[in-house]
């Protein structure tokens, strides 16, 4: 069974206001009140992942892109207070190795175990082949990568 966004959205703001109201209507308190106003603000915070603007700035058509022979690719946005927009560009001529699993992506550099690691959205599988279809068939052959998921 598959649950639309704005349900879980409405879900998630409907357990909020519950927890605030039913908070602030009793006589003898569980909690302090300043716990409580955190958990509510985190609560309303996860709302921000069923935004589409989080959902485009996570594709990972956006998060892994070719600019002639430079890969650019940016870890996962994890809110917009906190998400940095720095996109790391990497040489493809200098990619020795690539390992990707579930929401990651290493990449060795020059073959000498140095290199970098991304956080992203998607599973292992998609982000390979998002990955290889942004190579020719030459660089492909020249990158060892491996796939974990």
């Amino acid at each position: 069974m598959q649950i639309s966004d704005k349900a879980l959205l409405g879900l998630v703001l409907s357990l909020t206001g519950l927890l605030l109201i039913g908070h602030f209507s009793i006589e003898e308190r569980v909690l302090p009140d300043y716990l409580v106003i955190c958990m509510a603000i985190l609560f309303a915070g996860q709302c921000y992942c069923f935004h589409p603007k989080y959902k485009q700035d996570n594709a990972l058509t956006n998060q892994i892109c070719r600019d002639g022979n430079v890969l650019k690719i940016k870890n996962k946005s994890l809110h917009a207070v906190m998400g940095t927009d720095k996109s790391q560009s990497i040489e493809i001529n200098r990619i020795s190795k690539v390992t990707v699993i579930n929401e990651g992506l290493a990449i060795i550099l020059d073959d000498n175990g140095t290199g970098f690691d991304f956080f992203l959205s998607d599973d292992a599988q998609d982000i390979a082949d998002h990955l290889k279809s942004l190579l020719s068939h030459q660089e492909k052959a020249q990158i060892e990568f491996e796939v974990i998921s």
